[in-house]
């Protein structure tokens, strides 16, 4: 590792820290600044989760149908095995990771054109004149907002993919999405929730850090041209080896 990496490494865990240390000196926070926080975190679900309700169930639909399609016209239309395909690929690793590209697209971009502009009009330096922590006023919020998001937009995409699925099912075999769904419901235990959960917060983290990360270090429109898909691929490598890892963890 260079000097130029080691030291970009050294800022981007400092970024991190600094901001979720922060948030447990919660109750030491004036009511301002819990206000801050609050409103932000949920302006950033709003825009993040509940902006994109639509958008994440027709592309849940669409995997259904998608993932389902190949193996029904086999003749695969057991439901049994409907559903084990539909959990251990869809629900384990399609939808969180398609969720996870449609939100570093939609709201990472705008998170790191934001504070960009904020760095190249200098506010950033005004925040640090005046005694303000911008990880603190700054990534803390969009953090917590993405990684609730992250959440709500996996289930909703979850939801119509079962929707999907079983409007195929229908059409093949006369099954109904309750069915379908019932049937999905019964191999989903405590422990996958969890481990779906977690791999959900840490995507969101993941995306808010490094789309803030590279945010902060835009000074000029040259280097917010140059960031922004820089950001991106970092955003997206990340969720691809946590999806990676969490893939070991379940069937390694």
């Amino acid at each position: 590792m260079n000097r130029d990496s080691f030291q970009g490494a050294s800022h981007y865990l400092y970024l991190v820290g600094n901001a979720l240390i922060s948030l447990f000196s919660w109750f030491s926070w004036s009511s301002g600044r819990r206000y801050y926080l609050l409103t932000h975190t949920t302006q950033q679900i709003y825009f993040t989760a509940i902006q994109s309700f639509r958008l994440a169930l027709l592309i849940g639909l669409a995997l259904g149908l998608l993932v389902v399609l190949p193996f029904s016209s086999l003749g695969f239309t057991d439901l049994h095995m409907l559903s084990i395909l539909m959990q251990k690929v869809l629900f384990h690793q399609i939808v969180p990771f398609i969720t996870a590209v449609v939100v570093i697209g939609r709201s990472g971009t705008s998170i790191t054109s934001e504070i960009s502009s904020m760095q190249s009009q200098q506010a950033i330096e005004g925040l640090l004149i005046v005694g303000i922590d911008p990880h603190q006023l700054l990534v803390l919020p969009r953090m917590l907002g993405m990684t609730l998001s992250m959440l709500l937009l996996a289930i909703w995409m979850m939801v119509g993919a079962i929707a999907g699925t079983g409007f195929l099912a229908l059409l093949v075999d006369g099954v109904s999405v309750t069915q379908v769904w019932r049937a999905s419901a019964n191999l989903i235990t405590v422990g996958e929730l969890a481990l779906t959960a977690l791999m959900m917060v840490w995507f969101g983290v993941s995306i808010a850090s490094i789309q803030c990360y590279y945010g902060f270090l835009s000074r000029n429109a040259l280097e917010i041209s140059r960031n922004l898909p820089r950001a991106f691929v970092r955003s997206f490598l990340s969720c691809l080896l946590i999806i990676l890892l969490f893939s070991l963890v379940r069937y390694g």
